[in-house]
């Protein structure tokens, strides 16, 4: 029996001995390792594909298993470690940036803990000084009334000074406008020949105009040209031409007569200033902009019409009024470009050609005698037709021959004297010739040549007329210029009228213009001189021989220059 018990618990250990030897193989097989016991610290090794067994105690079979288990965790520990230590080197090498990063910036904190010390000492002054300002602030704040006291003199100062300037600012306008002519007149006057002369030479003219005018010998002598007529007819004939020469007996009801039909016949002529002042002028008004006219249209008086441009004034009218004869044919053509020739045929054969652009502009004139021989007063080139109103720059010369030489008075009463005026040449040799545009609103241009004034005509104030004992106090002038036309066919006089400064300015400029039209109508008349020799063109106020803005009969006054030398042509 006690055989049976050994056997059966012999056989119960080999059941429970072997599944444990064979997991000891496997286990081996895959892993030939050093195993450390940890219960009894003793050291053994297990061989590959061992089939050695060995009888075990039971509880050391459970010490032996419990060690086993814990085994294979204590052999995988080594080579994790090494499988570990590979990594930690790469993040060693990658946190070297930023331990350096740390270390720079501690050493940066360092630098800075020990500045501060440093800068705060140099931002005490500015401390200081930001404090001392809030003080006085709160201080400005705490004390508003007595300031307000103080300023209140300065404040009230600035204000009358800004009210002052607002007062300028706002009158400024009327102001510039009232002083327009003014200035106008100061600036032309200054210009080259027409100075406002010395006190001591002013009071010599007026005296001079009290004595008695004169003429040579050798003037030529007037027709008559004042008809012995009635009043009515008188009348009648100034309704359809300007009346230049009243009768010494003419009453002062007369004279009213006459300017009521000189009137009418202003009037009438806007029903014909296609044909008279160009197709511009065609019904214009007052503040109208017309290009072609030159500007803009500042007055109107019917037969003549004053634009104004860049703060001047110029008076437009009838260039050919002194052809239109009730003996003359004359005939109109239109050109393309808008241009008019008009043809003026004379009883003895000759003919005076003349050309206006749309705006009633003369560009060009020509004569042509009864033989068929023919002359060019003027002619404007193509190039300055399309410029017609350019600034012209004239280089800046001196007069060097003495001021009686250049402007000779017509009491000197010389025919020889003033031929030889008109014949001089120009006192300066300009580089360039100029169109009778330019010549007529340049005082630059005009003034290269000399002049004459005719002193010796007097208008009364408010008239274009001169009386009947007057004309022939045009003979010696006259004279003169039929010896240079004698000479030259194709000279060409400009005459130009003035005014004194007494009334408007617009209606002294047409009024100029009409006593130059007077002049250069009595010479036409009574002298034979061909009116297609001269051009007309008032100044109204600009030029003062006297200086006064009083009744000065010695500004009321008549000019005439020999244009010739200045004047573009075909030829030159």
């Amino acid at each position: 029996m006690k055989n049976r018990l050994l056997i059966g618990a012999s056989v119960l250990a080999l059941m429970v001995a072997a599944p444990a030897a064979l997991s000891i193989r496997a286990h081996a097989a895959d892993h030939p390792t050093r195993i450390d016991s940890a219960d009894h610290g003793r050291s053994f090794l297990i061989a590959q594909n061992s089939n050695q067994t060995t009888a075990e105690d039971p509880r050391r079979k459970k010490r032996r298993r419990d060690g086993e288990a814990e085994a294979p965790a204590a052999a995988e520990q080594p080579a994790q470690a090494v499988e570990e230590t590979k990594p930690a080197e790469a993040q060693a090498q990658e946190e070297k940036p930023r331990r350096r990063k740390d270390r720079n910036r501690d050493q940066a904190r360092e630098q800075q803990s020990e500045q501060a010390p440093a800068q705060a000492q140099e931002e005490q002054p500015r401390r200081r000084k930001d404090r001392n300002r809030d003080q006085a602030r709160d201080q400005q704040i705490e004390q508003p009334p007595a300031q307000a006291q103080e300023e209140q003199p300065r404040r009230k100062r600035d204000r009358n000074r800004d009210q002052a300037r607002d007062q300028q600012i706002e009158q400024a306008p009327a102001q510039a406008r009232e002083e327009q002519p003014r200035r106008r007149r100061d600036r032309d006057r200054a210009e080259s020949g027409d100075a406002v002369q010395s006190p001591e030479e002013q009071k010599r003219v007026v005296e001079e105009a009290k004595q008695p005018a004169r003429v040579s010998r050798e003037a030529e002598k007037p027709k008559n040209i004042v008809k012995d007529e009635p009043v009515a007819e008188v009348v009648k004939e100034a309704e359809r031409r300007p009346t230049a020469v009243v009768s010494d007996r003419i009453s002062k009801d007369e004279r009213q007569q006459l300017k009521r039909a000189e009137k009418r016949r202003r009037e009438r002529a806007r029903e014909n200033r296609n044909e008279l002042l160009g197709a511009a002028a065609a019904g214009v008004v007052v503040g109208a902009l017309v290009p072609m006219l030159g500007g803009k249209v500042a007055a109107d008086e019917g037969d003549r019409i004053v634009v104004e441009r860049d703060g001047r004034y110029y008076v437009r009218k009838d260039d050919s009024a002194l052809f239109r004869d009730q003996r003359n044919d004359v005939r109109y053509e239109q050109m393309r470009g808008g241009l008019t020739r008009e043809i003026v045929r004379r009883p003895n054969g000759s003919q005076i050609i003349t050309v206006r652009d749309a705006g009633g502009n003369v560009l060009r004139r020509v004569k042509i005698t009864r033989n068929g021989r023919e002359y060019v007063l003027f002619d404007t080139t193509e190039n300055d037709r399309r410029n017609l109103h350019r600034r012209v720059d004239v280089p800046r010369y001196r007069i060097d021959i003495p001021r009686d030489d250049y402007v000779v008075s017509a009491r000197r009463a010389d025919r020889r004297l003033f031929y030889d005026t008109f014949s001089a040449p120009a006192v300066y040799q300009a580089p360039e010739r100029y169109t009778l545009q330019e010549v007529r609103e340049n005082q630059d241009v005009r003034g290269l040549v000399r002049r004459i004034d005719l002193d010796t005509i007097n208008f009364d104030s408010g008239s274009a007329t001169i009386t009947e004992s007057q004309v022939r106090l045009l003979g010696d002038i006259a004279g003169g210029m039929l010896d240079v036309i004698d000479e030259n066919p194709a000279a060409v006089f400009l005459i130009e009228g003035h005014t004194d400064a007494v009334g408007d300015d617009l209606y002294n400029l047409t009024l100029s213009d009409r006593r130059a039209e007077t002049v250069a109508r009595i010479l036409t008349e009574a002298y034979d001189v061909p009116p297609e020799n001269m051009v007309v063109q008032g100044y109204g106020e600009v030029y003062l021989k006297i200086d006064t803005q009083g009744d000065e009969r010695a500004n009321r006054r008549v000019t005439v220059r020999n244009i010739t030398p200045i004047l573009e042509t075909a030829q030159n």
